[in-house]
């Protein structure tokens, strides 16, 4: 990972977050803010990870999340060796920026690196994740509107059949990409990282017997929830288990599918971000 680590030193974007969440703040805690971000990057860069990791952290819990905090978090966790948590601060961040080259490929060489790129990614689903969960939803604001425009045109100008049959194919053929594409970034908010390598038990009970282990950093879907336990299945959809080559470990167990974890083993990418901005 060593080299591919880059700061996002935009303090104007930081500003423009504290200005978004539509509360008065007033001058001297905009510039606290303002320091702690350019402290916590100088941190970054003098290798003093624990104090970077406290000021991003402490940001984020003032100002809410953006896509350069969670970013420079990420950088922050990924060099400390906290692998899950740097996962789900790069993820928190292409959810607010899913463009960005810079955030997509640090997680791809972190999860390269640690063995957790997902197995045969659909197309589709791949296609999905080209815009965010928002972004799909203007199109799809667009495109309605555009199908509105033109059957009005139908009505007040002369337009071939063929031309209007195409036009309105078109649109539809769009809209049916874009709804697509929303349904994927709706589950992909819906998911969790595993933040330490923990047992999959049969059900959600104290002492409950392992049927394996799922990595530190892995993406989780939660199912369902019972008590202090969750039910989940990793990203590749798998309900058996595996190393990510589908070989048993050391104890007879195998690595990643599905089964019931404990809450304090993961953290949601989603809602907790939505919690933290409301405050």
């Amino acid at each position: 990972m060593k080299g591919i680590l880059k700061l996002k030193i935009s303090v104007t974007a930081l500003v423009l977050l504290v200005m978004s969440c539509g509360l008065f703040v007033p001058c001297s805690a905009q510039e606290n803010s303002n320091q702690d971000f350019l402290e916590a990057n100088k941190a970054y860069e003098a290798g003093d990870l624990a104090k970077a990791i406290q000021l991003y952290e402490a940001l984020i819990a003032r100002a809410g999340f953006s896509a350069s905090l969670c970013y420079n978090l990420a950088n922050s966790y990924a060099r400390n060796g906290q692998t899950g948590k740097a996962v789900l601060e790069y993820e928190r961040a292409l959810r607010l920026a899913p463009g960005d080259v810079d955030i997509r490929h640090n997680l791809e060489m972190l999860r390269k690196d640690k063995g957790l790129l997902p197995e045969d990614v659909p197309l589709v689903h791949q296609a999905g994740t080209l815009l965010g969960l928002n972004q799909w939803a203007v199109l799809v604001a667009i495109l309605l509107a555009a199908l509105a425009l033109l059957h009005l045109a139908t009505w007040h100008f002369t337009l071939s059949t063929r031309l209007s049959y195409s036009l309105t194919g078109a649109c539809l053929l769009l809209l049916g990409i874009s709804s697509v594409g929303i349904a994927i970034q709706y589950q992909k908010w819906q998911e969790a990282v595993i933040l330490a390598k923990t047992s999959l038990l049969i059900s959600p009970f104290d002492g409950a017997a392992s049927t394996g282990l799922i990595e530190e950093g892995r993406l989780v879907r939660i199912i369902k929830r019972h008590d202090n336990y969750a039910l989940i299945k990793d990203e590749n959809g798998r309900s058996g288990s595996g190393d990510g080559q589908g070989r048993p470990n050391s104890v007879g167990a195998r690595e990643g599918g599905s089964g019931w974890i404990p809450d304090t083993s993961f953290e949601p990418i989603a809602m907790t971000m939505a919690a933290k901005n409301s405050r």
